[in-house]
């Protein structure tokens, strides 16, 4: 039976990022205590959240293989200097249907959730109790007790 682990290729130099076990419970197999010895933290590591971390890089491709065929070529490192993996966010909040739009989901861009008019209304109604000191509003409650 072959041990199968993951694998974070370089796209640029086809080298090798870093690498972990497919599978928790093969962390404690004798190859692969000696497998992590032999090449160190950066290039093999038993902690998968730290393989998820460099897996989202830039430039980055997991792949699984058997133990073996990575031993055949695991002298060839990456030392490109990696970047995270910047994604875009999409927001999307459904609106009422009503007779001028077909759809009932529409995606709307940050900025224009972000002005649409309750979120201002909230905004101003916000900075009306909470927002201002009360040296400069008398809404305060300073005056009341005169």
């Amino acid at each position: 039976m072959s041990i199968q682990i993951k694998i974070a290729f370089c796209t640029k130099c086809k080298g090798y990022y870093s690498s972990t076990t497919a599978d928790k419970k093969n962390n404690n197999h004798p190859d692969i205590i000696d497998h992590f010895l032999y090449h160190g933290e950066p290039w093999f590591t038993l902690d998968h959240h730290t393989f998820d971390r460099h897996k989202n890089f830039e430039n980055l491709e997991v792949r699984t293989l058997s133990l073996d065929e990575h031993k055949e070529n695991d002298h060839l490192y990456c030392h490109c200097e990696k970047k995270a993996r910047v994604e875009k966010k999409v927001y999307m909040y459904e609106l009422k249907k009503t007779e001028k739009t077909e759809s009932t989901n529409e995606f709307i861009e940050k900025h224009e959730v972000d002005t649409d008019i309750y979120f201002r209304d909230l905004y101003y109604t916000y900075n009306t109790f909470h927002g201002m000191g009360s040296s400069h509003h008398k809404n305060a409650g300073i005056g009341l007790r005169n």
